[in-house]
């Protein structure tokens, strides 16, 4: 399951969908189809009938990354 998207909403109001390294833009636009009459209402909102106002951010997941334990700040790899 490597090619896999995420679909998150902050608290700001702010929903975010973080999709693999190299995805073209012609998935997501397939995803697109779904994400708005299907995914969005399942995530936990104030008002989940409305998505007025809300912005939605696009990123791609960085492939080369290094992942630290916040507690002893050690570094856990890539």
């Amino acid at each position: 399951m490597d090619r896999m998207a995420e679909l998150s909403y902050s608290k700001a109001g702010q929903l975010e969908l973080l999709v693999p390294y190299g995805t073209r833009f012609e998935e997501i636009a397939r995803l697109r189809e779904r994400l708005f009459p299907d995914l969005v209402a399942r995530l936990p909102r104030g008002c989940p009938a409305c998505i007025s106002g809300e912005s939605l951010l696009i990123r791609e997941r960085f492939e080369n990354v290094l992942r630290i334990d916040l507690d002893s700040l050690e570094i856990l790899g890539p």
